[in-house]
């Protein structure tokens, strides 16, 4: 099975812009199911997080918790079509309390049911006195907007498909994994003459196991989950356009 699903990985985004400087207004901390991003000793203008991701099912509100900077708000959007573009409709959450030295936004955001599976870019934008959203701003607003102070931050959302195929080795069906049921290594191969550039593994449960980016685009790779317990995986294998998913058993 192919879904159509454009590739957040290689897609060019704009950014906002922080004209006087992120030292003290800058996102903390970000938490969103196995996303548990802590700023540390990180430069805050580094923006690019989008190698941590988390599994989301569509229609259902997931708990988010995002550590603000001194005064600043907190605004999230999820590039839903793939456009490598924020639309305002893609906008999930905005607000501005403020706090010195830091305030803690606690919300959930919700993707649209029938969102198709995929990898999506989630943008969380660190405005100082700003909601990051609406246009009466004075301090900017926008995920490209023009800001006086702040800082953002991208990740990656996953959406895991709800009609997987059944595991086959015809290489003329989907994606291809030899052998299945595996116990240590698995060789995972598109169809035909596509390539795959990560590798994703989630549980029955949805929860993200593994996310791997691969050295070089390839049509076919050998991964070693010796580690993983036995038990029933979806494979997602993601190249350009195109995700192919379908299910794994380890033994």
């Amino acid at each position: 099975m192919v879904l159509a699903a454009a590739s957040p990985l290689t897609a060019q985004y704009c950014s906002p812009t922080f004209t006087n400087s992120c030292a003290l207004w800058r996102n903390q901390e970000v938490s969103i199911g196995t996303i548990n991003w802590t700023l540390g000793a990180s430069d805050c203008m580094l923006s690019d997080y989008t190698i941590q991701s988390t599994v989301v099912t569509p229609g259902v509100a997931v708990p988010m918790t995002v550590v603000s900077g001194n005064w600043t708000g907190c605004a999230v959007w999820v590039d839903l079509n793939n456009n490598a573009a924020f639309e305002d409709s893609e906008n999930l959450y905005y607000s501005y309390v403020g706090g010195d030295p830091s305030y803690t936004y606690s919300f959930s955001i919700t993707l649209p049911m029938g969102t198709p599976a995929g990898s999506y870019r989630m943008r969380v934008v660190a405005p100082w006195g700003s909601d990051g959203f609406l246009d009466t701003n004075v301090n900017g607003y926008g995920p490209c907007g023009s800001y006086q102070y702040g800082n953002f931050d991208d990740f990656t959302v996953i959406v895991s498909g709800t009609g997987v195929a059944e595991p086959t080795n015809d290489p003329h069906a989907g994606l291809r994994l030899v052998p299945n049921p595996c116990t240590d290594l698995v060789r995972v191969t598109v169809p035909g003459d596509h390539l795959m550039e990560r590798i994703v593994i989630l549980g029955a449960d949805g929860r993200l196991v593994k996310d791997l980016m691969l050295a070089s685009a390839t049509g076919s790779s050998v991964l070693d989950l010796a580690d993983l317990t036995p038990g029933t995986y979806v494979v997602q294998a993601y190249g350009g356009e195109a995700v192919w998913t379908t299910r794994l058993t380890r033994q």
